[in-house]
């Protein structure tokens, strides 16, 4: 692989292709194979308005890139004895009493790390406009207890940040120290990772990303990322921000780990922070199934056997009705790999522990398609050296799944229209306002009359107001213009995703 810098550069363009058919402003990439320097490339802005480039040390927020990280923090304290992956979480945490008894009865550890509890989640309603994360933090642990099954308890993975948020609350009940206090001692210290954080970085911290919004004609606008971890939600399961070099710094320790902790020819790292690591990566439930090869999950890791499917834990499954390519045909390596979406950001990281490869992509928008990871597997082909007769096509995959995002909103507005029964009217409207809350009085809608129109706000905020239009009858809709719902910090295209593949 002594020629591997040279191949990485000639992927310049069609990583520059592949940002501007999604709206991608900036990405950071890293890539470190063993016995070769690591490879940084910075494409883009990380400020467009004010022409600042993207570096290796910007700060972007990784999202589901902190899984891994989490499940680590909880492998420190099983290597000490502390607590075991079989534990039970009601043992740990007098607060869960989940309504369902085979959730309260039976989930461990590993059962929420590996996602496959079968309780239902509900990201669409915990993130708003503007960056706002609307779950309370003193109603957390209540919305996961009234969390129903969507599934058979341990039958199948179903993807849910919320097994995340018990396990960032076992780290704290079983360590005594808040999750952010935890991991910065017991991990990001240790690393030497000093761009890292699981909160907003202050306004002092110098080369943090701005975070966009794709809008229709992939032109970006400026928005607020969620504040995941800023108020104790969302930490564990997404709330971390780091930097391409920490990141590379991160990842070389876990396949360094990983391959050490499954060869007992090779002297094992002992002043590594990363524990139990042939636990945490090994397989624990399959997915994407039918599949050849192995597609499993693992603690925060998925794992694919190439040639092999990718992208299950990101956003370009649902716009490929045509299904995910098989990537990697020239070879059987195994591949470690996650990924991570919100407004504003997506993120990929993938492991290949036979060379020990890792690869790093960060981006600062949440595009038109899942630009991270097709970027991602671009290399990931590269690294492998397919060859050219057998690579796959990237830049029609990406053009295609643009093509399929922007049908979503023709598509709602034309069911809606369907579904109208015409020639109803309203009550007057002063009978609409109040204040209606759910079944376990967690979310409320505040319904307002301002003049003669009707307008309402999740959770009461003023940053969640939506003005109300009349459908038929007693029901009213709250939808807007796609674009408007882009620059107002939504997460477009992630709702029929998520409900897909979680």
């Amino acid at each position: 692989m002594a020629d591997i810098t040279v191949r990485l550069r000639r992927l310049s363009h069609p990583i520059e292709r592949l940002m501007a058919i999604a709206g991608t402003p900036g990405v950071a990439i890293g890539v470190m194979t063993k016995d070769n320097p690591i490879f940084y490339d910075n494409h883009g802005f990380r400020d467009v308005e004010k022409k600042l480039a993207v570096t290796e040390d910007t700060i972007f927020p990784i999202c589901s890139l902190t899984k891994a990280i989490t499940a680590a923090g909880l492998g420190l304290l099983v290597e000490e004895e502390r607590v075991s992956w079989d534990s039970l979480i009601k043992d740990i945490l007098p607060d869960f009493r989940s309504v369902t008894p085979a959730l309260h009865n039976n989930t461990t550890i590993t059962d929420i790390l590996c996602h496959r509890t079968g309780m239902g989640w509900g990201d669409n309603v915990i993130l708003g406009t503007a960056g706002n994360v609307l779950l309370k933090p003193e109603d957390v642990m209540k919305y996961i207890n009234n969390r129903p099954l969507i599934h058979p308890f341990r039958a199948q993975f179903g993807y849910n940040n919320l097994h995340y948020e018990l396990a960032g609350s076992v780290i704290e009940q079983v360590s005594g120290q808040s999750y952010f206090d935890f991991m910065q001692s017991r991990l990001l210290d240790p690393l030497g990772m000093e761009r890292t954080s699981f909160q907003t970085p202050s306004k002092s911290v110098d080369g943090v990303a701005i975070c966009y919004n794709a809008l229709d004609d992939a032109s970006t606008v400026p928005i607020d990322f969620p504040r995941m971890g800023d108020d104790g939600y969302g930490a564990a399961s997404g709330g971390a921000r780091s930097s391409v070099k920490d990141l590379v710094k991160l990842y070389s320790s876990f396949i360094k780990g990983f391959n050490s902790q499954f060869s007992g020819s090779i002297t094992p790292d002992v002043g590594s922070p990363l524990k139990q690591l042939s636990h945490i990566m090994s397989a624990k439930i399959p997915f994407g199934q039918p599949s050849k090869h192995e597609a499993s999950y693992a603690f925060g890791w998925a794992r694919v056997q190439l040639p092999g499917r990718f992208g299950q834990i990101g956003l370009n499954p649902a716009l490929l009705p045509q299904g995910m390519p098989i990537i990697g045909r020239s070879t059987s390596s195994l591949v470690l790999f996650h990924q991570g979406s919100l407004p504003g950001s997506l993120t990929f990281v993938g492991l290949l522990p036979e060379t020990e490869t890792v690869i790093v992509v960060l981006t600062n928008s949440l595009a038109l398609n899942d630009a991270a990871d097709w970027i991602g597997q671009l290399i990931i082909e590269e690294i492998v050296n397919v060859p050219p007769e057998l690579r796959t096509d990237f830049i029609g995959l990406a053009e295609a799944a643009v093509t399929e995002n922007l049908k979503w909103y023709p598509r709602v507005v034309d069911e809606l229209e369907k579904g109208k029964r015409a020639g109803t009217s309203p009550k007057p409207l002063t009978e609409y306002v109040g204040t209606y809350w759910d079944d376990v009085h967690i979310f409320k809608v505040e319904v307002r009359l301002v003049g003669d129109k009707l307008y309402w706000l999740m959770q009461g905020l003023e940053t969640e107001i939506f003005e109300l239009a009349h459908y038929h009858e007693d029901t009213f809709t709250w939808l807007r213009p796609r674009d408007e719902l882009a620059s107002r910090g939504h997460g477009l295209g992630m709702t029929s995703t998520q409900r897909s593949r979680r």
